[in-house]
């Protein structure tokens, strides 16, 4: 199954096929410079830490930096427009294409990067100030998982029939002293998503995670997003999150680095789920497409 990171491979694929096509297709030397503006195009929607939308950020190091990425792409467009342009010379690789078909393939490859990757989450996530929460697979690929945390085991060591609400509450207090987050780390590694005898649990980290309260203070980075993983493909739980959660970023916009993707939610949409849920999951999807969007 492929992730976000491989479809976002095969969506930029299309900016590069553009000017190859474009120079089999017998296109001439003027169309370059079209390909050229939609090589930077990708580049401001998909690197915005790069090309700042406030002219103030302007360093001299990001201006040479700009310059230097134009200057790559430039080069690339010529090359590939002269490989085109090459291998149209073979009667066989010779297209009969539509000048509007390859400069539409270079551009769609920019809204749908977008669709699959939000490279604004991408740097908020990656933040040296943000803790990794959803990075467990820095620890050793050999070692288990195993957390050194008293609160953490207590945790893990509760009933499955323990009340999710009482739970939520121990949480609050675990998750918001210095080492919330290690602990939340550990628990979304520790705890497995189809576990029934850890359900209790799961639906407490849920309760928390998209607790109202959030509306009026910050949350830790990524802990909805723990909340939606943690939910598994349980369907009441999947629908308690939506539920939750959809309030939770109506009251609070600014917290949607700290949800899932939209793309994420949608693909947890079955045509065997429930329609109640099934409406509550398109209803967040869309709702975080709007809060990211109106950033």
């Amino acid at each position: 199954m492929f992730g976000r990171t491989h479809l976002l491979m095969a969506a930029s694929l299309l900016l590069y096929l553009g000017p190859l096509l474009a120079g089999m297709s017998g296109m001439g030397w003027t169309a370059v410079p079209v390909f050229v503006f939609l090589f930077a195009l990708w580049l401001v929607v998909m690197r915005p830490a790069q090309w700042p939308r406030d002219l103030s950020l302007w360093t001299g190091q990001i201006v040479i930096a700009a310059a230097a990425q134009l200057a790559v792409n430039i080069l690339i467009v010529v090359f590939l427009f002269a490989v085109g342009r090459g291998l149209s010379g073979l009667e066989a690789l010779h297209l009969q294409l539509s000048p509007l078909i390859s400069v539409a393939l270079s551009f769609m490859a920019t809204p749908l990067s977008r669709l699959v990757w939000n490279p604004a989450k991408a740097e908020a996530i990656d933040r040296p100030s943000a803790p990794a929460i959803h990075h467990p697979e820095t620890a050793s690929a050999t070692q288990p998982h195993i957390s050194t945390d008293e609160m953490v085991r207590v945790l893990l060591a509760l009933p499955p029939d323990a009340d999710p609400m009482l739970t939520a509450d121990a949480l609050d207090v675990a998750l918001q002293s210095p080492e919330g987050a290690s602990r939340l780390r550990d628990l979304e590694a520790l705890i497995d998503p189809m576990d029934p005898d850890r359900r209790s649990l799961r639906e407490a980290i849920i309760l928390w995670a998209t607790d109202l309260r959030w509306a009026e203070a910050d949350v830790l980075p990524g802990a909805a997003e723990s909340g939606f993983s943690l939910a598994g493909n349980d369907p009441v739980l999947l629908h308690l999150f939506a539920h939750r959660a959809l309030d939770l970023i109506k009251a609070r916009p600014g917290l949607w680095t700290s949800f899932p993707d939209a793309i994420d939610v949608t693909s947890r949409i079955e045509a065997t789920s429930p329609e109640n849920l099934q409406t509550a999951l398109s209803a967040l999807a869309a709702a975080l497409e709007a809060a990211a969007g109106s950033e």
